[in-house]
């Protein structure tokens, strides 16, 4: 009885004050200032992932009216962990009260995330599935995580290419997988999925010839693959793990002559990959839509800054969709994103 009277009390209180219990759990930078935010990822192009997940974070928190500064920040290349550590370091001391983070390799980034959350500041963790079981030293701080998942995305395009070689009664293709980073957890998700589907195509057995690394850059990719093709001319698929390698191997083959004879699988579906599926220079390229990404992080940005953070749905995904030809594109990725008849028609 006695606590029953104490809340009446408080709200008694908060009603004389014009409050509500929700501004009581608002953070203590609501309508003091613009909201800082600073936006870490490995990698950032208007056409790629982060790129694109950024318009889509943007226009949620403008829909809002969230009144913010952006402080953005990237390593110069996906496999230089030691920028990385750097930029958190750095992030930390903006006096930030959010930050958007896509890792480079989240074991390789948590001491600096670390640092980061000691500062005070939300996490808005995105491009990586954490496990059920996985725990982090940073995880009081992270208000969500805005994902798909990597092994299934392999996986998808895998059985894509399996059914692929088996149209054309090659039980055996020989294979080449162009990795990302060593040290990255999405690159050996997305391979083992790729392996795996494959694999699961009744009567394909998949022959990796070789195993290349682009460090999901599109020069690394290019130059990978030229050397390769001296190397093991027999290839008949190159696997690329993320969507710039699938472009730089695609250009290096084109350079060569071999396009035709060689098939190059994408993974992402940003939309220079999507216009070369379109025109049929990549075989597939499985997408995740990179715009509500960002649109799941602000919502959740933006119930933390409303008092409502016991709304926020830990863990939001977005669906992965199989893109092979210009009806898929037409029918899945967003007009905002890439207009496909207009591509085409240049």
């Amino acid at each position: 009885m006695q606590r029953r009277t104490l809340v009446g009390a408080s709200l008694a209180v908060l009603a004389v004050a014009g409050l509500t219990v929700a501004d009581l759990n608002r953070p203590a930078f609501a309508d003091s200032h613009p909201v800082r935010i600073g936006f870490v990822s490995h990698q950032h192009d208007i056409t790629d992932l982060f790129g694109q997940l950024e318009i889509g974070f943007r226009e949620a928190l403008d829909e809002a009216g969230i009144e913010y500064e952006l402080f953005q920040a990237a390593p110069t290349a996906s496999n230089r962990h030691d920028e990385m550590l750097n930029i958190l370091e750095n992030m930390a001391n903006l006096n930030l009260d959010y930050l958007l983070f896509g890792p480079s390799s989240l074991e390789q980034n948590t001491t600096g995330l670390v640092t980061v959350a000691d500062a005070g500041v939300k996490l808005l963790m995105v491009d990586y599935e954490p496990d059920e079981d996985e725990s982090f030293p940073f995880e009081d701080a992270v208000l969500n995580w805005s994902v798909y998942n990597h092994y299934q995305m392999g996986e998808t395009t895998g059985q894509w290419i399996g059914n692929y070689f088996k149209e054309r009664g090659n039980a055996n293709p020989k294979i080449v997988m162009m990795w990302g980073p060593i040290a990255s957890e999405i690159s050996q998700d997305r391979g083992n999925g790729v392996l795996a589907g494959i694999e699961s195509v009744e009567g394909v057995t998949a022959d990796v010839i070789y195993e290349g690394y682009g460090d999901f850059q599109r020069e690394l990719a290019y130059a990978e693959t030229e050397r390769l093709l001296i190397a093991y001319p027999e290839v008949e698929a190159i696997v690329a793990m993320n969507s710039v390698m699938g472009l730089g191997t695609m250009s290096a083959l084109e350079a060569d002559g071999k396009l035709d004879d060689v098939l190059v699988t994408g993974m992402g579906g940003q939309p220079d990959e999507l216009e070369m599926v379109a025109r049929g220079k990549i075989g597939v390229a499985v997408f995740r839509d990179p715009r509500s990404m960002g649109a799941n992080s602000a919502n959740a940005l933006i119930a933390h800054y409303q008092g409502r953070e016991d709304e926020i749905e830990k863990v939001v995904y977005t669906e992965l969709r199989t893109l092979d030809d210009v009806d898929s594109i037409r029918q899945w990725v967003p007009i905002e994103m890439l207009d496909i008849d207009a591509r085409l028609a240049d």
